[in-house]
């Protein structure tokens, strides 16, 4: 590509210093000279710039906002943060057209982001979301086809503020898909407190299928 050529119009009381005009200095060939190489400075510009094709709201973009990641994981409260630093937030319009119901109200305090992708499912994709909102947020599995059909999905970690203090759950994926999760809660002082009755923790675990279902153990 040829270097654009910049030149002031002349009117004719001076010129720049490096512009030598004599007798037969014709300004109608410098116009000229400036059109055509702006023509070819944009014409280059057209060919070098990529196509943005993950916007294109299809499944096959929508699975690579989630990478792969190291089992075992463990999911904390720092998680969030640690993922943020990684991963932009995902618009509504692509959670509604592969996670959420059509009827599916949120508000503008909603927010979703892309955690990753569990290894190793040949038959299926199996994804971590994370939800928030003014109440609290959470993690979840969800688990889809290869031609993007949901095929099922369940809370595995989050935080939810209630009256009597801050509820939060932490989860432990294993290599063989087990999803370990234990929820505890934090007194108004931040201290620990007992989730119900007996128990300062209350545990479930899950186990990913072959299918891509999840199932409560």
């Amino acid at each position: 590509m040829k270097p654009i050529k910049v030149h002031h119009k002349d009117d004719g009381n001076h010129h720049q210093p490096d512009h030598n005009c004599g007798p037969n200095c014709n300004h109608e060939h410098h116009q000229h000279d400036v059109t055509e190489d702006t023509k070819v400075f944009k014409e280059d510009k057209v060919r070098i710039i990529p196509e943005k094709k993950a916007n294109r709201i299809t499944f096959e973009n929508f699975i690579q906002f989630f990478p792969l990641v190291e089992l075992p994981y463990t999911i904390t409260s720092d998680t969030q943060r640690l993922i943020s630093q990684k991963c932009d937030p995902l618009s509504a319009t692509w959670m509604f057209n592969f996670v959420l119901d059509k009827d599916a109200v949120i508000d503008e305090y909603t927010e979703y982001m892309p955690c990753f992708s569990i290894p190793d499912t040949p038959g299926f994709f199996a994804i971590v979301f994370w939800e928030a909102g003014i109440e609290g947020s959470t993690y979840y599995l969800t688990t889809f086809s290869k031609n993007g059909i949901l095929i099922d999905k369940k809370k595995i970690a989050g935080t939810k503020y209630e009256q009597d203090g801050l509820y939060q759950m932490v989860c432990t994926i294993s290599p063989t898909w087990l999803f370990s999760c234990a929820e505890g809660r934090l007194d108004a002082e931040g201290n620990t407190a007992p989730v119900s009755s007996d128990d300062n923790h209350l545990h479930t675990s899950l186990q990913l299928t072959g299918d891509g279902e999840i199932v409560p153990i």
